[in-house]
């Protein structure tokens, strides 16, 4: 706080005091004045309203049907076909996308079971889907198998194949993996095995604009480009 004079005790008849205690008054009432006013900035207050932020998200979801084991193939060519639907509830929109991984072991035979350098006799895997109907694409390329995959596995992995090249806001994707070994097969896949996994995902598409290395096509392989990226 300022410090304030007293002028009480001041002679009246001393003009020149007089002006003095003028202009100490009035230096002392400026003071006050502006003292008031950053007095009052300082203390005053006002409260919002209650503001609630959110993140969007994407949500997907899978059928009941996690698993679907086939036995006993024989080499006639006839297929054997599991399916499952994945649904996109949104709420916003998104690029949905599928990975397809294969594991293969060998039987008694000796082959593994999923064997892309033998084409004409190993097994034959398919993966559509209906709403879009697209025919994805199937791994040749072998990669490095994951965690808890099955002794003696090799393993092949294309990751990202589009649905659609479009985003959705919603969508129930009817997927089908069909499987057979052709007649042609021999003898060294006998007893062999495979696992077949997919794994659906959604990436929201605002300010992510879809870009892949090649042409985005629905049922191939995008791999990110520019600022893209499916995390």
């Amino acid at each position: 706080m300022p410090r304030i004079r007293h002028v009480g005790t001041y002679l009246v008849r001393r003009p020149w005091l007089l002006a003095v205690i003028g202009l100490a008054v009035s230096a002392v009432a400026i003071s006050l004045i502006v003292t008031g006013v950053t007095f009052g900035l300082l203390s005053a207050s006002r409260t919002s309203g209650i503001n609630s932020l959110a993140a969007g998200a994407v949500t997907l979801t899978d059928s009941a049907v996690a698993n679907c084991p086939v036995s006993n193939l024989f080499p006639n060519g006839i297929a054997t076909t599991c399916t499952f639907t994945a649904t996109y509830s949104g709420p916003t929109p998104a690029y949905m996308a599928v990975n397809v991984l294969i594991e293969t072991q060998a039987g008694g035979g000796g082959t593994r079971l999923y064997n892309p350098g033998d084409s004409a006799s190993d097994l034959r895997v398919t993966v559509t889907s209906s709403n879009p109907a697209v025919t994805y694409g199937v791994p040749a390329s072998a990669t490095l198998c994951p965690g808890g995959a099955p002794s003696g596995s090799a393993c092949y992995e294309l990751d990202n194949e589009l649905v659609s090249t479009s985003a959705v806001t919603s969508a129930a994707v009817g997927f089908s993996v069909s499987v057979n070994l052709p007649s042609g097969s021999t003898a060294g896949y006998q007893g062999g095995a495979a696992q077949i996994i997919l794994t659906t995902h959604a990436v929201q598409s605002a300010s992510n604009t879809l870009s892949c290395t090649a042409t985005a096509v629905a049922g191939l392989s995008c791999a990110p480009s520019g600022s893209f990226t499916w995390s």
